[in-house]
């Protein structure tokens, strides 16, 4: 009964405040300060970035939760490996944070200019946006080898490569850019109010984008440049993941994560 009568409130207040919403959210988990970024292990538990609590929350797939890390100040950007090393980027101390299956926490890579969103590569190395450099930089996992593969980006926070070996990236300042394995870049953002961190590739041209500065998840052909809605009335969105066929989103308005499927 009181699920139903959540479920309930939840749909009056999505109605009330631009009742846009084209998925019904289902409440994952609360109290986090700020969730920037959400990542899964092999075994579903779910990981969280707690930006302003300046550790890594975990969600164990019975709802236990736990503080899996807790020095690191600013954790912004989380990915998680097929063996389940987790690697964070550490938006106020310019580094990337690796921690093994068992717990043993390694900074593996420094000297960045605020590194916000991460994400692997289709060859299996980490992407991070360099955001006051404006730049996408490569990180070989097993050499420590960096590149930067795209300068001249306005604040980008979030990046993920599409299957063609394309990136799309999400700039704070608005723009949603796509760049060609040449490096061409295609602007797609025009219906975007302020691309946020989250951005998940879901399909070969589609992904799913936190529009921040809207308050809603939006999704895009970047092909067609076609763009809708696929949630709003958020408060704060931040942080997206894409897991299981389901989408997950952070919000820094009220702290918590949420689950939604598209309709």
């Amino acid at each position: 009964m009181k699920k139903n009568f959540l479920h309930v409130i939840t749909f009056i207040f999505l109605s009330l405040n631009g009742g846009m919403s084209m998925a019904e959210l289902t409440t994952m988990a609360k109290s986090f300060n700020a969730p920037t970024g959400i990542a899964f292990d092999s075994t579903g538990a779910m990981y969280v970035t707690n930006w302003s609590g300046n550790s890594v929350i975990k969600i164990k797939t019975n709802g236990e939760r736990q503080t899996f890390y807790s020095d690191i100040s600013s954790p912004a950007g989380i990915v998680i490996d097929k063996q389940d090393n987790i690697y964070v980027s550490s938006y106020s101390d310019d580094y990337i944070l690796k921690i093994t299956a068992n717990g043993h926490a390694q900074k593996i890579s420094e000297n960045y200019h605020t590194p916000t969103g991460i994400a692997f590569s289709n060859s299996g190395k980490l992407l991070i946006t360099n955001r006051s450099a404006g730049e996408i930089v490569s990180l070989d996992l097993n050499s420590g080898k960096k590149e930067i593969i795209v300068r001249g980006l306005s604040t980008p926070v979030g990046v993920t490569q599409l299957p063609d070996n394309s990136l799309v990236v999400s700039q704070y300042s608005g723009r949603l850019t796509l760049i060609d394995p040449n490096g061409n870049k295609t602007e797609l953002g025009r219906d975007f109010n302020r691309p946020g961190v989250g951005i998940v590739t879901i399909a070969p041209t589609q992904v799913a984008v936190i529009d921040n500065g809207a308050n809603m998840v939006r999704k895009i052909d970047v092909r067609t440049k076609e763009t809708s809605t696929l949630v709003s009335s958020l408060s704060g969105a931040v942080a997206l993941a894409y897991y299981n066929n389901h989408y997950y989103i952070g919000t820094w308005g009220d702290g918590s994560v949420y689950r939604f499927d598209e309709n």
